[in-house]
């Protein structure tokens, strides 16, 4: 019995330590590295004698409710018409295409694709259309600030920076993760700066992305995270990926705790399966890069794992030896207000709702640990529906 109590204490603060590192320990040190160093949102502005030609591109798929908004939302962008282009690549079922053609022109070009295979075929497509020396990636429920392409690309009179990500908002919503994605946005923005200030960052958003076009290389396989792998592929080529805080969209929330857990999955499961593939997964040799990807990333993946193990050592650890009953119970105290979140949401209090969303997304996290690592997760999906807002 000594034994395995030893054991499962070693397991319980080995596994512990790995989610404390994970979600505190690394920040401080970044804080700590970072110091002073300015945010990357203080670099001057460009004229528009200065400013480059830009691509922005958006693969549709079924998007007949949304891709009108954004078509015009791209025309209300302040940046020179001359050097703005829009690139629609659709393989859309719907009213989509119809849509699409409608406003095609010099300016906006379209691409209807015969079938449907896959955001990465799409972005191949669409990259053939592109005439613009930066290339802007987005969603077509994203809705564009009008200075944000021009507060992306100011950043590339830099040699050293090849991807610059911005600051894509969920408008508000009252599901019950609601406050708990709230804080956890927060976090994860804090973080993003910290990064880049550091060297790089390595948390993307697919919705507002901005790449040297001379350095876009899109993923191999269309069964990985095309935005992630897109952005960490610049990286290895030993340029920077920055978060700009002000270059500012805004999108549509997801309407329920269920399709969240569904979009979650598809995330890691995407990310697992790009890891075993090797596509954007530095070495230690790029040591900045590498340990900013293991700790934000890779750990952060495993994180459920990591605490199933907790759970379980402290489960065997308490029936040993009652000291370890009083752990236990702390843990099962938050497992419990993410229950009471979960089956309550009319309790509008973070003490439920946040450990709620850490649940949920962990729980998703593990599910697509199992895809992933089965490649079980297709290149194609049923698109994630969102609350439309006015």
């Amino acid at each position: 019995m000594p034994v395995l109590l030893a054991v499962c204490a070693a397991v319980f603060c080995v596994s512990v330590a790995l989610v404390i590192y994970v979600y505190a320990g690394f920040p401080v040190i970044l804080r700590m590295l970072v110091g002073g160093r300015r945010s990357q949102a203080d670099a001057p502005g460009m004229s528009d004698d200065e400013l480059p030609t830009v691509s922005l591109v958006v693969a549709a798929y079924n998007e007949e409710t949304v891709i009108e908004r954004k078509i015009r939302n791209g025309l209300e962008i302040d940046y020179p018409s001359d050097k703005l282009q829009f690139v629609y690549v659709s393989d859309s079922t719907d009213g989509t295409n119809e849509i699409l053609r409608r406003y095609e022109s010099g300016r906006i070009r379209v691409r209807i694709l015969s079938e449907r295979r896959g955001k990465v075929v799409a972005l191949h497509e669409a990259l053939k259309l592109c005439t613009g020396g930066i290339i802007v990636m987005s969603d077509a429920n994203t809705w564009y600030r009008p200075d944000s392409i021009r507060r992306l690309v100011r950043h590339f009179r830099n040699p050293e920076i090849g991807v610059v990500t911005g600051d894509v908002r969920l408008l508000p919503t009252d599901q019950p993760f609601g406050a708990g994605e709230g804080a956890y946005y927060k976090y994860e923005r804090a973080l993003q700066e910290l990064e880049s200030a550091f060297w790089s960052t390595v948390a993307i958003d697919g919705a507002m992305y901005a790449v040297r076009r001379e350095h876009v290389e899109f993923p191999k396989n269309g069964l990985i995270a095309d935005d992630f792998v897109t952005a960490m592929n610049v990286g290895l080529r030993g340029l920077r990926i920055i978060y700009d805080r002000t270059a500012i969209a805004e999108e549509d929330p997801t309407p329920s705790d269920g399709q969240e857990f569904r979009r979650k999955v598809r995330v890691v499961a995407y990310a697992i399966q790009s890891y075993f593939k090797g596509e954007g997964r530095p070495g230690i040799r790029q040591f900045r890069l590498w340990w900013t990807y293991v700790s934000h990333k890779l750990l952060r993946w495993f994180v459920p794992v990591f605490l199933g193990l907790a759970l379980a050592s402290n489960m065997v650890a308490a029936f040993i030896s009652g000291p370890w009953r009083y752990v236990l119970g702390a843990q099962m105290a938050l497992y419990l207000a993410a229950l009471i979140g979960w089956k309550f949401p009319s309790l509008d209090s973070k003490v439920f709702r946040v450990p709620y969303y850490f649940v949920l997304v962990n729980t998703a996290a593990l599910v697509g640990i199992w895809r992933g690592i089965r490649s079980r997760q297709s290149a194609v999906w049923v698109r994630t529906e969102r609350v439309q807002q006015a």
